[in-house]
């Protein structure tokens, strides 16, 4: 046999045979591995794919900067403002129950809590949202194995609790749950966006760029005089402390646009606190039967329709029988006009009225000032009102529906009808939202309501001067009207008051005699009618129950400070009383400094203005301070509404100045 010589010369056949045994395992190495890889890249390629994508990939939810609510005058109502939150990757945290104690004691929380959220399988949970930044730095320094401070977006209120149910609240995530934040979460919300990003083996991410950004949410900015809604809330608050009742409301409306300057609710609420308790935007949620308010439009009805004339006698006397049911009033007049009939709030007068006017005519003048229609106002939960079809009315119902029974309202739905009788009986859907603007500035959305002719100029003339009878005195042993112990300072008013008994709805009857609704509705001012103005106080438990003595102060507060507030010019407060044996001092003007315009810079001589003595402002209301400032001759500045908290100059003598500033307790605050 011949010898094959071997290929490798030198070599022993026991290193050729290892050799050949490690090549043969490397052999099968190669093709072990090439077969797992075909397993996973080929057989299971899809399975590992996604398996990679979720260790490598992960999505960015990038949320959208909510929109700014403003108000009519650019006043900030609600924003957004980034604070620290801390979340964590369970999957990344080393020693579970030492990282959940360290976190707890800075957190200021329950490690058992936290140790159940870091134990389980995901790759994000939130732990403490919206904390403080020194608790946001304090764990960022302890840098805890899988634990981050990330950045997102918190809503803020500066007015605090003003308005607080008309412009509602939003949930941490930011999606609004009442008021203008609901109504308007879809524009106010912006547009999210997400994409997919790569992190590293820590999970830290990185490579995202090329993410396209949020789109912001719309600015919505509200009719609401933020000043005038504080004179609203000051007012109701003083009638709910003098007679504490169980809800209250204030409407305020913009005579000819019918725009909302203020929506006062009692109880209220800070939606800071995340809480809104219970309470409701009360003027657009809950429906009344508002009692003698209602004679307004029923006696309007009937002139419109020609009917009566504000001259047209009846006989009154203690009562009336329709349909063998009693109709009574609280006075005893023997005759009134129909001028009489709204100035002495007769029940008698009006149920008469509405008997010669007949259901189908009353009825359809009522659905012409808006009752029994939503307004359509750009707040949620409106209710309708009940005011069932004329054509199924008896004698008494439309007796009673005549003087303000078996017809239920809301406080808006009130404010809109009165507004179209200052407005020379046009009526205009109320509306809150002036206008939406884009990200861009492009205005979107524009708060215009729809207008029909609810009563003719001629007609809206007369009732504008009946409804001025109410508040005439008691003169000569001659009877006043229902409001003729109200005193709107500075100011000629017209109005109607109204006191409704509750209806029980255990007995049905209105038999107890303890639960009433006390209202009063009223324009100002009677002359060039500028607002509409509409107070409801339900249930009332103090000294009173009169809708002129409950909730008529609310209305001449609001009212009087409202119009000073707004530049209207009025008649000038009365002076102080003059106390036997003292001497007023008189101040001497302020003498501006007045510099000639010039293209070329020169020197200018600076004048001191004289000195005056200064009084204390501390504590007054917008309209008495505006008062005093104007009785001294003095310049001012206003800031805010309600009490002033500071003034500059301060009080005292000696002072020199050429302008008076004053604060008021509500001055817009930054964000804290």
């Amino acid at each position: 046999m011949t010898k094959i010589k071997p290929m490798t010369p030198g070599v022993s056949s026991g290193a050729r045979t290892r050799a050949y045994l490690a090549g043969t395992v490397v052999a099968f190495g190669l093709f072990g591995l090439g077969m797992r890889a075909w397993a996973v890249q080929i057989d299971n390629g899809d399975k590992y794919r996604a398996l990679a994508e979720r260790q490598h990939e992960m999505r960015l939810d990038i949320p959208a900067p909510r929109g700014n609510v403003l108000d009519a005058h650019d006043q900030p109502l609600a924003v957004s403002a980034d604070v620290d939150s801390i979340w964590a990757n369970p999957h990344d945290v080393r020693d579970v129950q030492a990282t959940a104690e360290k976190l707890a004691v800075m957190i200021g929380t329950d490690a058992t809590t936290l140790e159940a959220k870091l134990a389980g399988d995901h790759r994000f949970v939130w732990l403490a949202r919206h904390v403080e930044s020194d608790v946001a730095k304090q764990i960022a320094a302890a840098k805890l194995p899988g634990i981050e401070v990330a950045r997102e977006p918190r809503r803020w209120y500066p007015a605090r609790s003003i308005a607080g149910p008309v412009i509602g609240r939003a949930d941490i995530d930011g999606k609004g749950l009442d008021g203008i934040e609901l109504a308007m979460n879809e524009l106010l919300a912006g547009k999210r966006t997400s994409g997919s990003a790569l992190r590293d083996a820590k999970g830290h991410t990185m490579l995202a760029d090329g993410i396209a950004a949020a789109q912001p949410g719309s600015t919505v900015q509200l009719t609401l005089d933020r000043s005038i809604q504080a004179i609203a809330e000051s007012a109701l608050a003083d009638a709910v402390a003098t007679n504490k009742p169980k809800a209250g409301v204030a409407v305020v409306l913009e005579i000819g646009t019918s725009h909302v300057l203020a929506m006062a609710s009692y109880p209220t609420y800070d939606p800071n606190s995340g809480e809104s308790h219970g309470a409701r935007n009360l003027p657009v949620t809950d429906a009344f039967e508002a009692g003698s308010v209602m004679k307004i439009f029923s006696v309007a009805s009937a002139l419109e329709n020609g009917v009566v004339q504000p001259d047209t006698e009846f006989q009154i006397g203690s009562a009336v029988y329709v349909g063998g049911r009693p109709i009574t009033d609280h006075t005893f007049d023997a005759y009134l006009t129909t001028t009489g009939i709204i100035k002495r709030s007769s029940n008698i007068g009006a149920a008469k009225i509405a008997l010669l006017l007949g259901a189908e005519r009353l009825y359809d003048g009522l659905k012409l000032f808006g009752f029994g229609t939503r307004t359509s106002i750009e707040l949620p939960g409106e209710r309708l009102g009940m005011l069932r079809n004329g054509k199924n009315w008896r004698d008494i119902d439309l007796a009673h529906i005549a003087f303000g029974y078996g017809v239920t309202v809301t406080p808006l739905q009130i404010a809109g009808a009165l507004a179209s009788i200052g407005n020379h009986g046009m009526y205009r859907e109320p509306r809150i939202v002036g206008e939406v603007r884009d990200g861009e500035g492009n205005v979107t959305y524009r708060g215009e309501g729809t207008e029909h002719r609810a009563l003719s100029e001629k007609t809206a003339g007369r009732m504008m001067k009946m409804l001025e009878a109410v508040f005439d005195k008691d003169v000569l042993g001659k009877g006043g009207g229902t409001a003729k112990d109200l005193n709107v300072v500075g100011f000629k008013c017209a109005g109607k008051t109204g006191t409704a008994y509750k209806f029980d709805p255990v007995t049905h009857s209105y038999g107890n005699k303890d639960h009433y609704v006390s209202s009063f509705a009223g324009i100002a001012p009677a002359d060039h009618p500028r607002l509409a103005v509409v107070v409801m106080i339900d249930d009332p438990t103090g000294p009173d129950h009169y809708g002129g003595s409950v909730a008529g102060p609310v209305f001449a507060k609001i009212a009087s400070e409202s119009l000073r507030y707004l530049g209207v010019p009025g008649e000038a407060a009365p002076p102080p009383p003059v106390v036997p044996g003292a001497t007023k001092p008189v101040p001497k003007p302020v003498k501006p400094v007045v510099v000639a315009p010039s293209t070329e810079p020169r020197e200018v001589e600076e004048v001191e203005a004289p000195a005056v003595v200064v009084p204390s402002f501390i504590g007054l209301g917008v309209g008495k301070a505006l008062d005093r400032a104007r009785e001294l001759h003095l310049p001012v500045e206003v800031i805010g509404t309600g009490r002033v908290i500071a003034q500059d100059p301060p009080a005292g003598p000696g002072a020199s100045f050429t302008k008076l500033t004053l604060r008021f307790s509500d001055e817009t605050r930054g964000i804290h």
